[in-house]
């Protein structure tokens, strides 16, 4: 399963509608609507360790995804278990060089919103992934092409 920033992951592409990505993955374990963003609705696969965001204001499409999956590749690189470092020096870093990082009680935050990118950590190595479609402006998404 290969990361795409700033397009999706694997076959899944920001932009594609609740259909599309049924048709690509079957049924969800679980579906809801987010409870902070009646707007949002979101996908669970409990195989791919994948849960999925769809935009109802923007046309049901998919704009932001979460993993767990061990076998998510950047660049020819597993990313899931690494030591946070290497992922972000190694993996990331002739794409990504400048992180954000915020520290929770548990895990730490590592995220670029050029690439709108989040790296979790915990006890040092890469816990998940997050990424989201960027934006072309303060109002407007850059959904891929």
């Amino acid at each position: 399963m290969q990361l795409k920033p700033k397009i999706g992951i694997a076959n899944l592409k920001f932009g594609m509608t609740q259909k599309d990505i049924l048709e690509i993955l079957g049924i969800p374990n679980r579906k809801r609507i987010d409870e902070d963003d009646e707007d949002e609705v979101l996908l669970e696969f409990n195989q791919l360790k994948l849960r999925l965001t769809f935009y109802l204001n923007e046309g049901n499409r998919l704009g932001y995804l979460r993993t767990n999956n061990l076998d998510l590749t950047f660049n020819g690189h597993k990313i899931i278990g690494t030591k946070i470092d290497i992922a972000k020096k190694l993996i990331f870093g002739s794409l990504i060089t400048d992180w954000e990082i915020e520290e929770y009680d548990f895990f730490i935050s590592h995220s670029n919103d050029e690439f709108w990118i989040t790296l979790n950590e915990e006890f040092g190595e890469v816990t998940a992934i997050e990424l989201g479609v960027t934006y072309l402006d303060e109002e407007n998404y850059d959904w891929p092409t």
